[in-house]
């Protein structure tokens, strides 16, 4: 017996990969199953309650934007008032990030309406330069010009859509991360499966 472990336990050494599926199952088989668990669970009820996770979401975010304001502040505050400091400036946006902070948490939805609003804007500018580059090169006759002007088309019509009905762009955008959530989720459950799979034909060649 004391032989025959001496001999498993040099193949283990002679074969790195076979050391390194062990060492990796034991790290990560655990976390990538209860990570996948969690990212289901958040997918699923992020699905069937959009609007309740994202004010949620709002006021968990006014929290963070109040905490960090308020640390602002106080440095602003406690500053030794130096050539070059930056009391004054740590003060003002402390302040500010404080006020954006108490809006999140008072006025959870119109505070994300305002931000899909800001987001729209600066995607609407991006397919526009994205519509721009399309035409010039549609003019050039170079590249794929015909799927690049297709493609900053859609984006400058999502854009005004979500500029024109942003409530829906806000559902969307929750719906979007459900997804996101359940792919991670399946895609961390297939690594454990596949860990699960390359353990046991470690210890099957182990055993040989």
């Amino acid at each position: 017996m004391a032989k025959a472990k001496t001999v498993r336990a040099r193949r283990v050494s002679e074969n790195p990969v076979m050391d390194y599926v062990r060492r990796l199952y034991n790290r990560s088989s655990m976390f990538l199953l209860g990570e996948g668990i969690l990212f289901a669970i958040l997918g699923v009820v992020m699905l069937f309650r959009p609007v309740q996770i994202l004010g949620a979401l709002t006021v968990v975010t006014g929290v963070i934007l109040g905490l960090f304001g308020l640390y602002r502040v106080i440095v602003g505050l406690a500053g030794d008032g130096r050539p070059g400091s930056s009391r004054g400036l740590d003060i003002v946006f402390g302040l500010l990030n404080i006020l954006i902070g108490v809006l999140f948490c008072v006025y959870p939805v119109g505070a994300m309406i305002g931000l899909v609003y800001v987001f729209a804007i600066l995607f609407l500018a991006k397919a526009i330069q994205a519509l721009v580059f399309a035409i010039h090169m549609a003019r050039a006759r170079f590249g794929h010009y015909v799927m690049d002007l297709i493609l900053a088309i859609v984006l400058v019509a999502a854009a005004i859509l979500i500029l024109v009905f942003p409530v829906v762009g806000l559902v969307t955008m929750m719906y979007y991360l459900a997804f996101t959530l359940i792919l991670y989720a399946a895609a961390n459950v297939y690594m454990y499966l596949e860990l699960v799979k390359l353990k046991n034909l470690a210890q099957s060649m182990d055993a040989e």
